[in-house]
């Protein structure tokens, strides 16, 4: 098997200075020809939320039945 490209995603959005700082870091390993960035936007930070939100109902869930077992 071979690789074609690899896709990094970050813990948090980064501002134009550090995304700036990390394309060149990148650009500097041998074989890399290309490395772009993907704008965040509002609709990014709502789906963040909704699946914390998410998680969070289904852990409060889970507590909650055990608690009912006890």
């Amino acid at each position: 098997m071979s690789v074609k490209g690899l896709v990094v995603h970050f813990r948090r959005d980064l501002d134009d200075d550090e995304a700036q700082r990390t394309i060149d870091a990148l650009m500097m390993i041998k074989g890399v020809v290309k490395v772009a960035s993907v704008k965040s936007g509002y609709e990014d930070e709502l789906n963040r939320q909704r699946v914390k939100r998410d998680l969070l109902s289904k852990i409060d869930g889970l507590l909650r039945d055990d608690e009912a077992t006890i």
